[in-house]
């Protein structure tokens, strides 16, 4: 047999592993929640014995209580995520490791660690998310102290060499009977072939009992598959052992690492002789995957769906608003409105972009018109193959706003609106009219002349919407609003102040009076 005497007791550290979620749900928090703050926000971990030495962090880590899988059990965590890549880089890790260190090893000295075993398994996350590249750099810590020192007094050896298969099937019985917080590290007693399991607590209470130490078995569940060295979660359970049983600094310790039940291994674990000078110091920062001491590097950005990933990047800049700027703005009842636009011209083509931009996702257009060869190159939706192929203005922009943007429910609708002072093309359009009115939350009356606001106007304020007209001079524009009011005041339309009421506009005009004749550019001013 070789011998062991004197060998330094070696410990598995953890890997990391992310899951995808993890980093989409922190991303909805930092936009919406944390902004600019830099806080540290309580995570929980799990590990399996399933999973060799894995620390597993999904969206699920998030939540205020732990909600495991079977066969899991749960790791304390902090993470704080940086604002910029270069504070990333500066920020003090020793310190901090240190800090939560200290702030661990007060918990195994007030004995809230032997109320809540798996307080043992903490651990740091440091992050920078580039949100715009979905870029995002990590860096795990899984604290343990330097302190105190242990050596093995005889060679590993698997459970099942010094258990019977009845022991070791009663262990795992009773272990499972335990809370789920007292089941990662616990105590076990075997007498007179029997087994007894006890939550830390009262396992300590059974060290004054006069038992002598052959009975007596320390255990913890082991997420290690090494045959000869235990994982990292023992580091602090012997620490904890050190710090509230000071009778047994000089005595042989046997640790159960339970594992899958076929791969259990005892170990025989001596404290070496503590040097009193020596400082504690906390250590478990991750090495890379170069086996460097490093940040990790992740990124999503090839393996979100397309369409999502439009969706996210369309909300970042409305969200980075509420940072500083609006931090009230109501983005959701922003992007729930459905907006109705009467023209798909100049007008039409720019408040539609604009309304993409502040994220509406339903919007209607009606036109009778088709696109001419004038529109392109004033109207940003439309492109020199509609022109050939004579397409309906209200189809052309709205198939346009699905390219730009594949989530948008975008329609168009070709459609006459009925005129004072015109024939009525279509008996039909009237009634399909009020329908598209009723069913939107807010109506923009976007057309060529004065006289073809009117009816929508009066359907308008019938149905109590929003309705906001827009008017284009050479240089200068008009935006009102009326409709629905906010309070007691109800607002004037378009027509309030005529004294007769709107005739045929068009009549007899020339042709730049006929046409929409405008600086370029005014329409994206009046759009905003």
């Amino acid at each position: 047999m070789v011998s062991c005497e004197k060998i330094l007791l070696q410990f598995v550290p953890f890997e990391s592993c992310v899951e995808p979620t993890f980093w989409h749900k922190y991303t909805k928090l930092k936009l919406d929640v944390d902004m600019l703050e830099e806080k540290v926000r309580p995570i929980w971990g799990l590990y399996s014995p399933q999973y060799h030495r894995i620390l597993n962090v999904d969206y699920t880590s998030f939540n205020k209580e732990f909600n495991g899988t079977a066969n899991s059990w749960k790791a304390h965590g902090h993470h704080l995520n940086m604002n910029t890549l270069d504070s990333f880089k500066k920020h003090n890790k020793v310190k901090m490791v240190e800090d939560y260190g200290r702030k661990l090893s007060e918990a195994i000295s007030s004995g809230e660690a032997i109320e809540s075993p798996s307080l043992l398994v903490n651990f740091i996350v440091l992050t920078f998310a580039d949100l715009k590249k979905y870029h995002f750099y990590y860096w795990f810590a899984f604290l343990a102290s330097s302190k105190p020192l242990c050596y093995l007094s005889e060679p590993t050896c698997e459970l099942a060499d010094h258990l019977t298969n009845e022991q070791i099937t009663l262990l795992f019985q009773r272990h499972g009977e335990l809370s789920v917080d007292q089941q990662g590290f616990f105590g076990i007693l075997i007498k007179d072939g029997e087994v007894s399991v006890y939550v830390l607590k009262d396992f300590l209470s059974v060290l004054d009992s006069g038992i002598t130490d052959q009975d007596i078995y320390w255990c913890f569940v082991d997420p290690c598959e090494d045959p000869q060295h235990p994982g990292w979660p023992l580091r602090n359970f012997l620490l904890l052992i050190y710090t509230q049983c000071p009778q047994l600094k000089d005595e042989t310790l046997k640790v159960i690492c339970l594992r899958k039940k076929q791969n259990s291994i005892l170990l025989k674990v001596r404290f070496e002789e503590s040097d009193v000078k020596a400082q504690e110091k906390w250590i478990g920062w991750e090495t890379n995957l170069r086996s460097k001491f490093g940040p990790r590097f992740v990124d999503l950005s090839s393996n979100m769906n397309p369409i999502k990933l439009a969706e996210e990047s369309v909300d970042l800049n409305l969200r980075l608003m509420k940072w500083r700027l609006v931090p009230d703005l109501d983005l959701t009842s922003v992007k729930a409105t459905s907006c109705l636009l009467l023209g798909a011209g100049t007008l039409g083509c720019s408040v539609a972009r604009a309304l993409l931009a502040w994220g509406v996702e339903k919007i209607t257009f009606v036109d009778s018109g088709n696109v001419s060869y004038s529109n392109p190159v004033r109207q940003s939706l439309f492109t020199f193959d509609d022109c050939q192929r004579e397409t309906n203005k209200a189809e052309a922009a709205a198939l346009a706003l699905k390219k730009i943007f594949p989530s948008v429910r975008s329609t168009g609708v070709k459609m006459t609106i009925s005129m004072p002072g015109r024939g009525v093309n279509d008996a039909a359009d009237v009634p399909q009219l009020e329908q598209l009115i009723s069913e939107h939350d807010v109506v923009f009356l976007l057309t060529d002349t004065r006289e073809s606001r009117w009816l929508p106007t009066l359907l308008a304020t019938k149905h109590d919407k929003i309705a906001i007209t827009a008017a284009l001079g050479f240089d200068t524009y008009l935006v009102l609003r009326h409709g629905k009011p906010d309070s007691s005041i109800r607002l004037g339309c378009y027509f309030c102040n005529d004294v007769t009421a709107p005739g045929n506009s068009a009549q007899d005009r020339t042709l730049d009076q006929q046409c929409t004749v405008t600086r370029p550019g005014v329409s994206h001013i009046a759009a905003a």
